[in-house]
């Protein structure tokens, strides 16, 4: 009972002290309304304000391309040519395509380099085969 009243007595003389504490720990955390959450909803407003502003921006690009397409049969040929490949009856066409370092690398081998590496994959493989084949029959 001495302990309870040694703990009333120190929050009867800090009781401002308290009650300023107890007011930002809910101004602060505890309220829906927080401090910290008002932070994180701003952070979020501020990524979905950059997010309209590129969608915004995507928007005006492509209306501006359709506006060409409608309006310029040179536009509508362009597109055609890039995107679906088309070409007039007297032409070639070049397709050009993104290739890995990797791939490039076996493409600067020599042939005979090439036909050696084709040579041990397929020996790997028959290597990988064999002991099936030399295991006999079953006694």
């Amino acid at each position: 009972m001495g302990r309870l009243f040694t703990i009333w007595g120190y929050i009867r003389k800090y009781k401002y002290v308290a009650a300023a504490v107890i007011f930002l720990l809910i101004i602060g955390v505890l309220d829906e309304n927080s401090l910290w959450v008002r932070f994180h909803r701003k952070a979020e407003i501020a990524n979905l304000r950059s997010e309209i502003e590129k969608y915004q921006a995507q928007y005006d690009e492509e209306t501006a391309e359709l506006e060409a397409l409608r309006n310029d049969p040179m536009a509508v040929e362009r597109k055609a040519r890039e995107v679906y490949l088309m070409k007039r009856p007297n032409e070639d066409v070049y397709v050009f395509r993104d290739v890995d370092p990797s791939q490039i690398q076996s493409l600067k081998r020599p042939a005979a380099k090439r036909a050696q590496a084709e040579e041990a994959a397929q020996d790997s493989a028959s290597v990988a085969e064999k002991p099936d084949s030399l295991a006999g029959p079953a006694d």
